[in-house]
């Protein structure tokens, strides 16, 4: 291959020079792309069963989510989408096309492109077990954009059955470091070039709890410094594009676990942050929300609350009371006056860092320091002192 011909997008996935990669994956890592999990039943076909990361909540129950947030109808996942400001939906499961889920598969669609309308991008995984031509119509014609098999050896063929129906089709893969695969997996590129298939995506093969225990049974480590990574996957997936890419012109994408679990979900929080935030709240760089909390007896918040209005220069738009606390903006906390308040009746001063939710069972608190070492850890005790 030609120097630099296979790059680092800056985003934790790497490509071939002058490819590109699926447009599915660009509004993915830009956090743009609302995930729908339609449910967790699947055939749980021998090739992928045993490796698939699905958390054993979801697997095989009748459990649908639009990115974190637990749904029921099309009308809530147009609630998510609209949310986060989603450019894009990506449908994954279970199988989406496992006969029992085809037909609210297919409904889904419709019911988002009719909402969104044509700019709006859809991509599909499968497996590719239940997969025929008639299924390949109904799925264009419903309005899907791209659809990404993982299939059996056996049943590559079937991809051919989606080409020149109006869809980009290729297929998406986890790069399992094993000689007997990556042999397959070198056979499986050429087929799709030879097919005319758009694309192929790599992902760095991936621990999960639900998975451990196959993959320790058959071999495969943890990569030391990582929660999630196996070993060797990243670098044979280097070494393997290296190989294949001046013998196809596929546009062939690498995406590594960091991808996934930072710029994809850190741009979606930020997303979602953006529209969601109070006055009060900041957005951090990975999308959660940072603010200061006063905790204490109901009745002295509210005291100090109209304190703070009167004395402290701030507009009650900027406070709100709830029944964990006076929330108020991190910038309030460097406020000396605000802070004698706090003293003065002996409450306690925190700064919180949260992810972008307002409901409480996925709202988590990612950071809790109290004031003065929150202070202390960015310096700010002795920007205090000078002022002082």
């Amino acid at each position: 291959m030609r120097k630099n011909s296979f790059y680092d997008s800056g985003k934790g996935t790497f490509l071939i020079k002058g490819r590109g990669i699926p447009k599915g994956c660009q509004i993915c890592l830009k956090g743009a792309k609302t995930v729908l999990f339609l449910n967790g039943l699947c055939q749980n076909p021998d090739h992928c069963y045993w490796y698939c990361p699905i958390s054993e909540e979801r697997k095989n129950k009748s459990l649908m989510f639009a990115n974190e947030i637990q749904i029921n109808t099309k009308e809530e996942i147009l609630d998510e989408i609209n949310n986060t400001n989603a450019l894009g939906m990506g449908i994954t499961g279970g199988d989406p096309l496992f006969t029992p889920n085809i037909k609210s598969t297919l409904e889904i669609i419709r019911f988002i492109r009719h909402k969104m309308g044509k700019k709006f991008h859809i991509h599909l995984y499968s497996n590719g077990v239940n997969f025929d031509e008639n299924l390949a119509i109904d799925l264009a014609n419903s309005g899907l954009d791209e659809i990404r098999f993982n299939p059996s050896r056996s049943n590559w063929n079937v991809i051919k059955l989606a080409l020149k129906k109006g869809m980009q089709v290729g297929a998406e893969v986890p790069l399992i470091p094993q000689n007997k695969y990556l042999n397959e997996l070198e056979q499986f590129i050429i087929y799709l070039d030879k097919i005319g298939a758009d694309f192929l995506n790599i992902n760095e093969f991936e621990y999960s709890v639900s998975n451990s225990a196959q993959l320790k049974d058959r071999g495969y480590d943890l990569k030391n410094g990582t929660i999630a990574s196996v070993e060797n996957s990243k670098e044979m997936a280097f070494e393997l594009i290296e190989r294949m890419a001046p013998k196809v012109s596929i546009k062939i994408h690498f995406c590594t676990i960091i991808a996934k679990d930072y710029w994809q979900l850190s741009k979606r929080y930020y997303r979602r942050a953006k529209k969601i935030r109070k006055p009060y709240e900041s957005i951090s760089p990975e999308g959660l929300l940072i603010y200061s909390q006063i905790e204490g007896p109901l009745d002295k918040l509210h005291e100090l609350k109209e304190e703070i209005l009167k004395n402290a220069n701030l507009k009650s738009h900027h406070l709100e009371i709830d029944t964990a606390g006076l929330k108020l903006s991190v910038e309030a906390s460097l406020n000396d006056d605000i802070i004698q308040l706090v003293d003065k009746k002996g409450l306690k001063f925190y700064i919180l860092e949260t992810t972008p939710f307002r409901e409480e069972k996925y709202k988590q608190i990612t950071e809790k320091s109290p004031i003065n070492v929150f202070w202390e850890d960015f310096g700010l005790n002795e920007d205090r002192k000078s002022q002082d």
